[in-house]
């Protein structure tokens, strides 16, 4: 099914707002058509050395049907052909009404760019931890005894992707010269690779001269040796930017952070490669670092991004994303990935955030309560001139791929219900992103109602003593290591640990639940924020809620066993925010279940109106011309929809007919009788489990 282009109309936006729809000002940047209150938004995201044909009238055809295209157009990660570039920019200035992005990799640099060793200098890059020589290093000499070989491994860089997906790659290296009180001389330098390491011997064979760097000699007393922190992505070794704030400064006093949007003025600037797009999507910036061989300052120890108490690379992150908002303004979009605890959170600088795969890219649906719980903090908090989230089709889980179609279906609904845009890759078609027949890009219109939940005239299985905190519930918290009181039926909590960046864990309720899902909902407010950052940001604490009793899951591929039990949310300094947490066959364990709370740091935090539900979490949302409905659940839930929509509506299911163009998203037969235009009977129907319907409305 091919769509025809629309003309391009000015969208006049309303009032309408939604703690779960984003919304924009009504001025140029705001007529594209992902900042319409109009659904379902669509994005095309990367892949664009695949399935598009090698001329531009194709590449343009192919994006149409999208409202926005997030790719890769330079070399800092993947090797683009720079006719992309030229391509995207040429559609950006024919097609206003799109949201054009760049995915640019926020963490590391392709050590094959040759723009990488022209503009950053040594001391730019993250180093583990290394040591020094025994003997002086001749200019020649490729065996070096070492004090000591454990840094280094002929197996460090995993490759990620292509045919040698899971391969590891020696180390790179840095050997630099050091002055009298230890202190890297960063341009007395040379890069080398790892051949060998001989641990039983302490030595290491290298390849030296690496990277166009000269063959130096050094002496022993002066000299130090350390690997340099990398990966292997999209067929290139990627080096890691220093964004600590004790990132060395180069002979400009410039940091990594400084040179990096120096690059991005370039590049988006008059006359530059990225002129006419709008924005960056970040392919990863984390706002934390987990490595724990890192060493940000470089003073020979590995400290994990953290210095004299303080987390240097969050700080440094934070800086970072606020240069690039400075020099840019306010109509620039910037997105980043926030599917792992690590990555960002950056609410009020960022645009939003993607979800990387429903929940992350091996689950499509397990930590859904995640997603939502992410989705809803940035879409009530975000302060952005601009709001601009989205939700990517990736499923790498071999089994959630044997269900592929009706997952991306629910991907797209949730998204729709989120308020923020579902991205798959051309020429892939979905044809709920059209309506079916209806051939029409954001056919669902603007949103009636909020997004609505189908559990919640189940009974609460703690009989409202959640909403007040009454003393028989309190009696069954475990706050012995707490600080508590209660102020407005809301339960105040605060760690009471000597180290204030271990987390704060608070035994709760225990529920008796023969059988079935369960279901905690609470609102959650950080009275603290994170320590380094302060009150005066929007950058939210997780707070975690986990179950002890759950039946024993049955081992998974990639462990997503893992992933059913301790659920994450959100919670910021300005004001509650409405928490979810889904369990699916949460009974049958014949013990009660114990729920724990646990929140980033020991700073203070509360959480008031809990309710406990043992029902299926079905998820929905009325829009003008249509309804979405979400079973995030195993087993199938009837929704009524007269409880969803005004009683006099009548539904039909979209009607599927075969694609002119593009690569159908599931088996043809399959599609066109789930979707068969079948008008609704009695305003109720069966969603099965693990999928979506898009309803049209009469």
């Amino acid at each position: 099914m091919k769509v025809i282009p629309r003309i391009l109309i000015l969208l006049l936006l309303g009032a309408f707002e939604t703690f779960s729809a984003q919304n924009t000002p009504n001025d140029t940047f705001g007529e594209k058509e992902v900042f319409s209150e109009t659904f379902p938004k669509t994005l095309s995201f990367r892949n664009d050395r695949l399935g598009v044909r090698d001329h531009y009238d194709y590449w343009e055809q192919a994006h149409l049907n999208f409202n926005s295209i997030t790719k890769k157009y330079l070399q800092e990660e993947v090797d683009m052909p720079p006719i992309i570039a030229k391509w995207a920019n040429t559609y950006a200035q024919r097609h206003p009404e799109k949201l054009m992005l760049i995915h640019l990799n926020g963490e590391g640099r392709s050590v094959n760019d040759p723009d990488m060793q022209k503009l950053y200098f040594p001391g730019h890059w993250v180093y583990e931890e290394g040591t020094v020589p025994l003997t002086d290093i001749a200019k020649n000499q490729i065996t070096i005894a070492l004090k000591d070989a454990r840094p280094f491994s002929e197996k460090a860089y995993v490759v990620h992707g292509r045919n040698a997906n899971g391969e590891r790659l020696p180390h790179d290296v840095i050997i630099v010269a050091l002055d009298d009180q230890g202190q890297r001389l960063w341009d007395t330098h040379e890069y080398a690779t790892i051949e060998k390491v001989d641990y039983q011997n302490n030595s290491i064979t290298i390849k030296r001269g690496q990277y166009n760097s000269s063959k130096r000699s050094f002496k022993k007393d002066r000299t130090y040796i350390a690997p340099i922190a990398g990966d292997f992505w999209g067929g290139n070794l990627m080096w890691y930017y220093n964004l600590s704030t004790t990132c060395p400064l180069n002979d400009k006093g410039q940091s990594a952070a400084d040179v990096f949007v120096g690059e991005m003025k370039t590049w988006f600037g008059k006359n530059g490669v990225l002129e006419h797009i709008d924005g960056i999507g970040f392919d990863v910036n984390y706002f934390e670092t987990d490595h724990d061989t890192w060493d940000c300052n470089n003073d020979g120890v590995a400290d994990r991004g953290f210095i004299e108490g303080k987390n240097i690379w969050r700080i440094g992150d934070i800086a970072f994303l606020r240069k690039i908002r400075a020099a840019f303004g306010d109509d620039f979009i910037i997105t980043a990935d926030g599917w792992r605890d690590e990555m960002q959170r950056a609410v009020g600088i960022l645009n939003g955030m993607e979800t990387e795969g429903l929940c992350r890219w091996n689950d499509g649906y397990r930590q859904i309560s995640r997603t939502i719980n992410q989705h809803v903090y940035w879409n009530r908090h975000n302060t952005t001139k601009y709001q601009y989230s989205y939700i990517t089709s990736k499923l790498r889980h071999p089994e959630d791929a044997k269900i592929s179609t009706q997952l991306r279906r629910m991907g797209m609904a949730l998204s729709s219900c989120l308020g923020v845009a579902y991205a798959y890759s051309a020429p892939r078609f979905i044809p709920e992103a059209v309506g079916g027949d209806l051939n029409t890009i954001n056919w669902l219109g603007k949103p009636l109602e909020p997004m609505g939940y189908t559990f919640t005239n189940s009974k609460d299985l703690l009989n409202g003593s959640g909403v007040t905190f009454d003393a028989d519930l309190l009696a069954t918290f475990d706050l012995d290591q707490i600080d508590y009181h209660i102020t407005e039926n809301a339960l105040h909590l605060k760690g009471t640990h000597e180290y204030v960046y271990q987390n704060t864990v608070v035994a709760g309720p225990e529920i008796d639940l023969p059988e079935g899902d369960l279901i905690v909902c609470f609102e959650a407010k950080a009275i603290q924020g994170f320590r380094d950052l302060g009150n005066d940001g929007l950058f939210p604490r997780k707070i975690n809620v986990r179950l002890d009793g759950l039946p024993d899951f049955p081992a998974e591929p990639m462990n997503t066993q893992r992933l059913y039990n301790d659920l994450a949310g959100f919670m910021g300094t300005s004001d509650f925010t409405p928490q979810l947490f889904y369990f699916r066959n949460a009974g049958g364990s014949g013990k009660p279940l114990k729920i724990f709370f646990e929140a980033e740091e020991q700073g203070e935090f509360a959480i008031r109106n809990l309710k406990v539900y043992n029902a299926p979490c079905g998820i929905y949302r009325a829009f003008e011309n249509g309804m979405a409905l979400v079973n995030p659940s195993l087993t199938p839930i009837t929704f009524d929809l007269n409880d969803m929509s005004n009683k006099e509506d009548r539904y039909r299911r979209l009607k599927v007919v075969p694609p002119i163009e593009g690569d159908l998203e599931g088996d043809l037969k399959e599609v066109m009788e789930y979707n068969n235009g079948e008008w609704i009977k009695n305003n109720e129907v069966t969603v099965p489990g693990l999928n979506a319907l898009f309803l049209i409305k009469s």
